[in-house]
């Protein structure tokens, strides 16, 4: 099977579902701000508030949504990328799958994988701190939430082993420089998944099944000294 023909189908399609959702809303914000049809007749408020104020702010909202929804899909898809290559390609078992995944599936799988591979992975050119925080910044936009908002913030474990976390708003980086101590819930950062930042995380995924692509032969050998053994 050819996995990563499939891995890159749903990483061009994420790369897709992305920029026509953003389209609309990257307009409307425009829109907005340059007074541009149909925003370019403001209605006079007695608050005081700028016009179209909720409508900016949906937007962005939504840009936002938008871009969590994205970075899920991507943890799902390098999550379903590992199982191929697990079950269908190299066909190997955890001995103790409680134990290996204690970490994550990011580090249980790089770790299976590079006996399979013959690798330590000191060659390769992905970005392995980025391809966890995918996985992290999936976790927290699925559990991290609250009622009252769409937004989701970093939490302290996440800052503790990444204390700069590549998904964040770069107006709130200052809030990493506080002490560590003094990170109460309200200074955490904000998971913010950019159009940039998206297309980065596609690319370290990509080059991560490049590598691995590269590096299949090693499999057979593996199972040769295997059956040796």
């Amino acid at each position: 099977m050819d996995a990563l023909y499939f891995l890159r189908s749903r990483t061009g399609f994420i790369r897709f579902f992305y920029a026509q959702g953003a389209q609309r809303f990257v307009e409307t914000k425009l829109a907005i701000e340059e007074e541009r049809p149909p925003f370019d007749k403001p209605p006079w408020r007695e608050d005081g508030e700028p016009a179209y104020l909720e409508e900016w702010l949906n937007a962005d909202a939504a840009l936002e949504v938008l871009g969590m929804a994205c970075i899920s899909m991507l943890s799902d898809t390098l999550k379903m990328y590992f199982k191929t290559l697990q079950e269908r390609v190299i066909r190997f078992s955890f001995g103790d799958g409680k134990a290996a995944f204690r970490e994550g599936f990011v580090p249980a799988y790089l770790t299976a994988l590079g006996e399979f591979l013959d690798t330590d992975w000191s060659d390769c050119p992905v970005d392995r701190e980025l391809i966890e925080q995918i996985v992290l910044a999936r976790n927290r936009s699925q559990h991290g939430g609250d009622l009252t908002s769409f937004t989701v913030t970093h939490d302290k474990a996440t800052l503790e082993k990444h204390p700069r976390p590549f998904f964040v708003g770069g107006d709130e980086i200052s809030a990493l420089t506080s002490e560590r101590e003094s990170l109460g819930s309200l200074l955490m950062p904000t998971v913010k998944v950019s159009a940039d930042g998206l297309e980065r995380a596609i690319a370290e995924v990509e080059a991560l099944g490049d590598y691995v692509e590269a590096r299949l032969d090693r499999v057979q050998e593996w199972r040769r000294k295997a059956r040796e053994g």
